[in-house]
């Protein structure tokens, strides 16, 4: 399988990458700047910006015979009011995917995105709502709408906070952040997910459709 991957430069996307080879699946990942990631066989790198559609296009042009055939979005959306980096990545990037016939795409959230956020301790709540944190939240947030009313076959991750860690079993919650309809209590989310174990969860939603049309919280 060829993945198309937005995002590949981040910490998370740089571990998509190295996840994706080692199954043997192919990567092509769309960047502002190539030079950030080094060469490795079955990587394709393409220059360019999500922002722009056209450059979009040529990702899934880059190699002749061998198209993506699912997407990974492992986008950041900076903390600044109107952020819109993954809301307008997204809508551009559908229309190419139903052109080329790709319907699977799994995009990277957050714990506190949609209907998360009730179920966050407290903590992230406040920073969600008062501080600057909340502009990125709120990208997110429409990504959420986008995808849902997309009619691709979507999954949306939820993890909750990054940390440096190795991968580890990760604990699959509801989309509203609740284990079997109980909240996990006034430190929900602090305890992290290493970014190891979220792209392998990322990859494994590529590869299975266990997920689909769902946004599940994870955590270790």
């Amino acid at each position: 399988m060829r993945i198309l991957l937005l995002g590949g430069n981040g910490q998370t996307g740089r571990l998509v990458i190295g996840e994706a080879l080692q199954r043997g699946h192919k990567i092509t990942a769309l960047l502002r700047d190539p030079t950030t990631i080094p060469a490795r066989n079955g990587l394709n790198i393409v220059k360019g910006t999500p922002l722009e559609p056209s450059d979009i296009e040529s990702a899934f042009n880059a190699v002749q015979g061998d198209p993506p055939t699912a997407v990974v979005v492992t986008l950041g959306s900076p903390m600044v009011k109107g952020s819109r980096i993954m809301a307008d990545s997204h809508e551009y990037l559908i229309p190419a995917m139903k052109r080329h016939g790709v319907s699977k795409i799994v995009t990277m959230s957050s714990f506190g995105v949609g209907s998360s956020l009730p179920n966050i301790t407290f903590i992230m709540r406040w920073a969600i709502g008062h501080t600057s944190l909340g502009y990125s939240f709120a990208d997110h947030d429409l990504v959420d709408g986008i995808l849902k009313k997309s009619g691709l076959e979507f999954v949306i991750l939820r993890p909750a906070r990054l940390t440096m860690g190795k991968k580890a079993p990760v604990h699959y919650l509801s989309d509203d952040g609740k284990d079997n309809g109980k909240g996990l209590g006034p430190f929900a989310g602090l305890g992290g997910i290493s970014g190891a174990s979220v792209a392998a969860c990322l990859v494994n939603a590529v590869e299975k459709n266990t997920w689909n049309g769902s946004t599940p919280v994870l955590t270790e």
